[in-house]
């Protein structure tokens, strides 16, 4: 359409008509030459109004699409050109023209490519054909049809080539061989696209198709990897792009310029001429270019920072400018990126903050991505940013902060390979939350609204399904798994994770139903002969057996396994199930052996401890402490960082006793009290043990001993009061203080210290029990020294602390069961001290009592004589 005006001008004077007439055509028409369509286009529909039978109306009729097809109403325009294409007479093929025109500038080019193909078909003489079939090959090109661009430009006997052979100085001409030359860039034949170039050599181009040229030849050369001499005529199209004055062109010289000297790896001189891309007038799609290449030059030029100022420069310069979005996420990206490079070099601690330090990259990116909705409440990047928030939160270990921003990032988000990264980790938070259902609802939702994406089926899906297994196993929902377990063999039953899952799944199931854990190793190991799990799966199918108590089968499949893989990494596991599976059925002999082969071939093993100790606990129950306390030695000695390093000193102490090795025995002892990274439980153990060593041992001085022992178990009480063991240490200390009453006959002292194991809540009934009999004897001592009527009181008094034990009435607490051998102890001595104070009747009652609570017991002649008595 652009000689359009030149030849309605020119055939305007074939037609005439009455002088008003005439002279408001060409008012309207000069109004459409100088630009003003919108009046143009009224002028004209008012025209054809007035003067309905003027030869001129098809004319106007073209005036007025036109007019409308500048002003952007293509529909306008295409309902003009087709209702009057019938009458448009001499000037039909101008009409299909400018038609077409109008459907190309619309975006319909098959409709635009029907137009100029009827226009060539039906008007062979027309001098619009040349328009017509380079509108043709711009058309297919859009359509990336680039075979039929060639063709329809690139025939020797077709309009194109036959008008251009004539007709050098033609736009369309040169609009062509521009258009062929790239459709032969595209189809990779850089000769002919270079000499298609070459045919423009005599044709006057202006600035525009000077640049167009030499572009071309820029790109052809970089094709044909022709690089040093692309970079020398890069020169060249620098010049010509300022030559045009239009901002785009020379952004995108700059632009390829940089590219070519990335492809010389010459980043640093590329980064440069980047950066000219951010200068105020370039067009966003380069600038948002640049944004992202400097930051990526950077990184690999090791300058972080230095990416960092242009982008914190750019957002200063230009605040307001359509890319600061990106700059302002591009920046938060680089903060994430320099946070994780320096942890993984520096070992930085990970903590997010609002502290805008310098180094504390982690938070500076937190606060770029908070900020960012802020600033830019409407881009399409905020979901984007919520979602690096998320991240940010996420490698902080914040997951409660994540899942809130990886929520928000989905909810911002429209369907994209961003969202369901978003959706993925949002599952991933939900899951570290323990929110279980939570996180199967979130992988379920990716799963199902991304199956059809190829991108995201491949990078998500399936460890999405792996992630809902784990999930419902957590949440001990065995069907949830077995159903996410049956998509992900169905839909990828050579995946990454589909072997783990069934792992994961049947070994849970194991716990329930072994038998059908067991078909389910099975059916996937058979199906995955190449799977890098299949050992783990065989040696789970012989732990199924274990599920089921059926040791004898378990036997046979770890024996069929190790004959298998033998060089396996999981050999020495293996082995240890083996000799365990040995021992459950019965057969100590042969795990014996198997143990004890077990730590001499693997001691690396992480079984290598729990094998001795097995060892030495076969040895303990065989009656061989000596031999036991050795090999719990062996445990702590070689396995120090193991956990049954210390319950294996505590083991080696017991068996020090069972020998009479005492002072070993303390040794051992000693050691756990006195090792702060002992673990507080056992620390109160040994303590335990150390103060009943004391009480037990062969010694000279006795006195000594229950004196320590008792200051041991004083401090059992002090410190570990909530510990049930501080309970039998009230009872010891009990002990203690009888013990030294009787040697030392000092009785006096020792009511106060039974009297506090009977005010003691922690005291249970045992240790109050002694310390009641306790007092009884020591009541009965005192009395020796006294005469009656004292005495006889004293004896009363002693048998009142017997009697509460003996009866248990207002001693017992609530859900306490009476001591046997104290509550005998306590009945025996009410007997003798009635019998002592002439209580007859009242020392048979008990002795029958005593008989019926304790038939091992007999009194029945002591009961016969007491009745001789009375």
């Amino acid at each position: 359409m652009r000689v359009l005006v030149c030849f309605l001008w020119t055939v305007s004077c074939v037609w005439s008509a009455n002088a008003t007439e005439n002279q408001a055509f060409k008012d309207a028409e000069q109004k459409f030459v100088d630009g003003f369509y919108q009046q143009a286009e009224a002028d004209f529909a008012d025209w054809i109004q007035k003067s309905p039978g003027s030869p001129r109306i098809a004319e106007a009729i073209l005036y007025q699409a036109e007019a409308r097809y500048k002003l952007g109403n293509y529909d306008g325009a295409l309902s003009l050109l087709s209702a009057n294409q019938r009458q448009s007479g001499a000037l039909g093929d101008w009409y299909l023209l400018c038609r077409g025109e109008v459907l190309l500038a619309k975006g319909d080019y098959l409709k635009a490519e029907a137009d100029f193909s009827q226009l060539l078909k039906s008007f062979p003489a027309s001098p619009r054909r040349l328009a017509a079939v380079v509108n043709a090959a711009i058309a297919h090109m859009r359509l990336s049809q680039w075979p039929q661009v060639i063709e329809l430009l690139g025939q020797t006997n077709g309009v194109f080539q036959q008008v251009a052979s004539t007709n050098h100085a033609s736009s369309d001409v040169i609009r062509g061989f521009l258009l062929l030359s790239e459709a032969q860039l595209a189809q990779n034949d850089m000769p002919a696209a270079e000499l298609s170039l070459q045919s423009l050599s005599q044709s006057p181009l202006d600035a525009t198709n000077n640049w167009q040229r030499q572009y071309l030849l820029c790109r052809v050369l970089l094709a044909e990897g022709r690089l040093d001499t692309a970079l020398q005529n890069v020169t060249n199209l620098l010049v010509l792009a300022e030559a045009t004055g239009q901002r785009s062109f020379q952004a995108q010289s700059l632009a390829f310029h940089a590219g070519l000297l990335e492809r010389a790896g010459q980043n640093a001189e590329a980064l440069v001429v980047y950066q000219k891309n951010l200068s105020s007038g370039t067009p966003t799609d380069q600038q948002r270019q640049a944004l992202l290449k400097i930051t990526e030059l950077s990184l690999s030029l090791g300058k972080p920072a230095d990416a960092a100022q242009v982008l914190q420069g750019f957002l200063a310069q230009f605040p307001t400018n359509s890319c600061a979005d990106l700059a302002l996420l591009t920046l938060g990206e680089l903060r994430l990126h320099q946070f994780e490079s320096s942890r993984l070099t520096n070992q930085v601690p990970v903590a997010v903050t609002n502290s805008p330090a310098a180094t504390n990259f982690l938070g500076q990116a937190v606060l770029a991505f908070k900020d960012f909705p802020k600033q830019f409440p409407h881009s399409p990047l905020v979901g984007k940013a919520e979602s690096n928030l998320g991240w940010c939160y996420w490698l902080a270990g914040d997951y409660t902060n994540s899942q809130d921003a990886f929520q928000q990032a989905v909810t911002l988000m429209g369907p994209s390979a961003d969202q369901a990264s978003a959706l993925f980790k949002l599952g991933d938070a939900q899951f570290q939350l323990a929110n279980y259902t939570g996180a199967i609802a979130t992988y379920d939702t990716l799963v199902k609204r991304y199956a059809d994406w190829p991108e995201v089926r491949t990078n998500f899906c399936e460890h999405a399904l792996y992630q809902i297994v784990r999930a419902s196993l957590e949440d001990k929902n065995l069907g949830s798994a077995t159903n996410s377990l049956a998509k992900m063999l169905a839909q990828f039953p050579t995946g990454l994770y589909s072997d783990r899952a069934v792992l994961l799944t049947g070994q849970q199931m194991g716990q329930q139903d072994p038998e059908h854990a067991r078909a389910l190793f099975s059916d996937f190991a058979r199906s995955a002969t190449n799977s890098p799990l299949l050992s783990e799966l065989q040696l789970a199918i012989a732990r199924t057996y274990e599920g089921e108590n059926k040791w004898d089968d378990a036997i046979d499949e770890y024996n069929a396994w190790l004959a298998t893989f033998t060089n396996n990494p999981s050999v020495g596991r293996a082995e240890y199930l083996r000799a365990w599976a040995y021992y459950q059925a019965g057969h100590e002999t042969n795990a014996l052996v198997l143990f004890t082969n077990f730590v001499a071939r693997f001691p690396t093993n992480q079984y290598a401890p729990f094998a001795q100790w097995w060892v030495a606990d076969y040895l303990y129950r065989a009656g061989n402490p000596e031999q036991a306390e050795r090999n719990y030695k062996s445990v702590w000695e070689n396995w120090p960082s193991s956990k049954l390093a210390y319950p294996a000193r505590m083991m080696a102490g017991r068996t020090a006793i069972d020998r009479q090795g005492w002072d070993f025995a303390l040794t051992y002892f000693r050691a756990l009290i006195n090792d702060p990274n002992c673990p507080p439980n056992l620390r109160a153990q040994a303590l335990f043990a150390y103060g009943d060593t004391f009480l037990s041992q062969a010694s000279n001085d006795k006195v000594a001993d229950y004196q320590e022992a008792f200051k041991t178990f004083n401090l059992i009480c002090k410190n570990y009061p909530t510990n049930k063991i501080a309970t039998l240490a009230w009872g010891q200390k009990a002990i203690c203080v009888l013990q030294l009453a009787r040697i030392s006959q000092d009785y006096g002292p020792v009511t106060n210290d039974f009297q506090k194991v009977l005010d003691s809540p922690d005291a249970d009934a045992t240790a109050r029990s002694i310390a009641e009999v306790g007092l009884g004897f020591t009541l009965e001592k005192i009395a020796e020294t006294r005469t009656d009527p004292a005495k006889s009181e004293l004896l009363r008094s002693a048998m009142a602390h017997y009697q509460r034990v003996f009866y248990g009435e207002g001693f017992l607490r609530v859900g306490e069961a009476p001591d046997p051998f104290w509550t005998r102890k306590a009945g025996i001595e009410i007997g003798r001290l009635a019998e002592q104070l002439q209580l007859r009747e009242q020392a048979i009652n008990v002795y029958r009592r005593l008989q019926e609570m304790f038939p091992p017991l007999r009194y029945e002649e002591k009961i016969k004589t007491l009745r001789a008595q009375g």
